[in-house]
């Protein structure tokens, strides 16, 4: 019999989910399963080791298994883990946004062989594209006063699936500037996001022989952050699994459901792990909270989800700080009182180990003010931050901090790089691949050493990257934010001077503090969490749509993903007065934010 330490390594892996009834149940499921996974559950190592066994076991090559999930980001983690257990991205295995799934594997093949009326070639509209075009179809469409905003127009699209519908044609001002807005983009041979998903979900819907060609490719289909991608994911889904017989594998949290703004719907997951032929699997036991924050969560919920901590007796701290002079004073005593604090807390402990979390991105500029006088490093992720982090971009950092020093202890791995880099080309044969690691290891070979980062990236584009960009139209809206960067790091830019290695470190460093949008928190995790702004009129925000039953919930789940992000303290700030004074000069003073309601001492 092989020992523990000579068997694949993602039986190593599942030795370690056997003590854990929810995380087992869920691996060794052989058929439709939904994980229903609160914070900190293991959630993602549980389906990482799941899809390992599936590749190794049940799907012979060459069919594959397909995983999508929200965001960039999270398919850069999944992708990360699966390598960590030596699965690599190739044609038997995709892990991407839904985005890129619909793009890659429905629009591309398959949308002239069934007829739909879209430019071909396809090429989809960068977001600066996206935004002309709505901006100038409004401005001729509404003459008087003030359109609604890309986003309401680009939620309307993404909820109707059917545009004969009553609610499509209900809305006739929304339903005009959509219209128009897509027939402006159909004039220019363009499609946006919202149509890869709706166009996506019509070919599912629509063909019976498309169930068969994915899967033939695909007879596995895992879905990660299942609250967050929406009607038209959902719909597809159903078709593929109820119709077509893909086997699904199916994860997510109801309580982390924060992207209604763009048409998520947690109703969905609750429905689907209802459904007859869906074995359901809760995770409880929270790995990454003391028992203190998991309690104080699940309070400012407002509903008992039964989570226990795995160390039930180790300590943690909750606290909620009035700063009696508002935005500024909350942010300068974070950074003078709490950060300190919270370094002398614990042997070891590092700026990295720490998040300032805030709502919007007026509030992140009170705390990287109060962050720059005080002289913390910090990394910042919100709508202020100079570029966006996408996989093109990540892939740069990592491989400025590989050229600076991280090859002499190989991190991050050669391999990992070499990886990316093939993975941006999408499926090649093993010439071409070949050909692609050559060149990109050639590349970085030659650039070891430290030095600007603005001749790094501008060496790196005229070598590589703007050759790939060209060939690859999927990539352009990643192209937009590589532009940001370089621009960023050049003279006029707000990085100018910045280093391969400080660049590299852009991402979580350990000596970096991380200041960040609730929103963009979710998935991450640190030992202290300071949650800025928790004033009534400001989270939950002022705005009149924000008050609908449906809204506030929303709100409230994004209070409780800061709660959840922290490992051992959790620092609530208020004022108890709006930030800036209205158009008369008033402060408004309604209180700490109603979220605290029942948490204060």
């Amino acid at each position: 019999m092989a020992s523990p330490q000579s068997s694949p390594k993602y039986l190593q892996a599942a030795l370690q989910l056997r003590k854990n009834p929810g995380q087992w149940a869920a691996y060794e499921s052989t058929g439709n399963c939904c994980v229903l996974a609160g914070p900190g559950s293991g959630k993602t190592k549980t389906l990482v080791t799941k899809l390992a066994r599936v590749m190794a076991e049940d799907v012979r090559s060459p069919r594959g298994v397909a995983c999508i999930t929200f965001s960039n980001e999270a398919a850069r983690e999944l992708i990360r883990r699966l390598r960590q257990l030596g699965l690599e991205q190739s044609p038997r295995l995709f892990v991407g946004t839904v985005h890129s799934f619909c793009l890659l594997h429905l629009l591309l093949p398959f949308s002239q062989l069934a007829g739909l009326k879209l430019p071909y070639p396809l090429k989809v509209a960068t977001e600066s594209e996206a935004k002309s075009i709505y901006h100038a179809v409004a401005a001729e469409l509404w003459a008087i006063g003030k359109p609604p905003g890309k986003l309401d127009v680009d939620r309307h699209r993404r909820v109707n699936l059917v545009r004969d519908s009553k609610a499509w044609k209900q809305n006739e001002a929304m339903t005009g500037l959509a219209e128009a807005y897509e027939n402006e983009l159909r004039k220019q041979g363009l499609i946006d996001f919202v149509d890869i998903e709706h166009y996506g979900q019509r070919l599912v819907n629509k063909h019976d022989w498309i169930l068969k060609v994915i899967r033939a490719k695909f007879p596995v289909l895992a879905v990660d952050e299942y609250q967050d991608l929406g009607i038209a994911l959902d719909s597809i889904v159903r078709r593929l699994t109820f119709d077509g017989g893909v086997r699904l594998i199916a994860v997510g949290d109801v309580d982390q459901s924060v992207y209604g703004f763009t048409g998520a719907n947690s109703e969905l997951l609750e429905e689907l792990s209802k459904e007859n032929g869906i074995e359901t699997t809760p995770l409880k036991i929270n790995y990454r909270s003391g028992t203190g924050i998991i309690e104080l969560a699940q309070r400012a919920l407002g509903k008992d989800r039964g989570y226990e901590s795995s160390e039930p007796e180790r300590q943690a701290s909750v606290q909620t700080h009035k700063c009696d002079k508002g935005l500024q004073h909350q942010a300068e005593y974070a950074m003078k009182t709490l950060v300190p604090a919270a370094l002398a807390a614990k042997k070891g402990r590092q700026l990295g180990d720490i998040a300032v979390l805030y709502r919007n991105s007026n509030v992140g500029d009170a705390a990287a003010i109060e962050a720059v006088k005080v002289k913390y490093p910090f990394v910042r992720i919100d709508n202020a931050a100079p570029y966006r982090k996408v996989p093109l971009t990540s892939w740069v950092e990592d491989c400025a901090i590989w050229c600076a020093e991280g090859w002499k202890a190989s991190s991050p791995p050669l391999h990992d790089l070499q990886g990316r880099w093939c993975s941006f080309h999408g499926g090649l044969s093993d010439k071409l691949r070949r050909d692609a690691v050559a060149r990109i290891t050639r590349f970085l070979w030659d650039h070891r050493y430290d030095g600007a980062a603005l001749d790094f990236v501008a060496a790196l584009r005229a070598e590589l990257l703007d050759e790939l960009i060209t060939v690859r139209p999927e990539l352009a809206d990643q192209a937009e934010h590589l532009e940001g960067l370089h621009k960023a790091l050049d003279r006029e830019g707000v990085l100018v001077g910045t280093t391969k290695a400080q660049l590299g470190r852009r991402d979580g460093a350990p000596k970096q503090l991380n200041l960040l949008t609730l929103h963009s928190a979710k998935g991450t995790e640190y030992d202290v969490a300071i949650i800025l702004g928790l004033d009534q009129g400001e989270f939950p925000s002022p705005g009149w749509a924000d008050k609908s039953p449906e809204k506030m919930e929303e709100a409230r789940r994004l209070f409780y993903v800061g709660i959840t992000r922290a490992r051992d303290e959790v620092h609530l700030l208020y004022s108890g007065f709006k930030h800036k004074p209205d158009k008369y000069g008033r402060i408004w003073r309604e209180g700490p934010s109603q979220f605290l309601d029942g948490l204060l001492p």
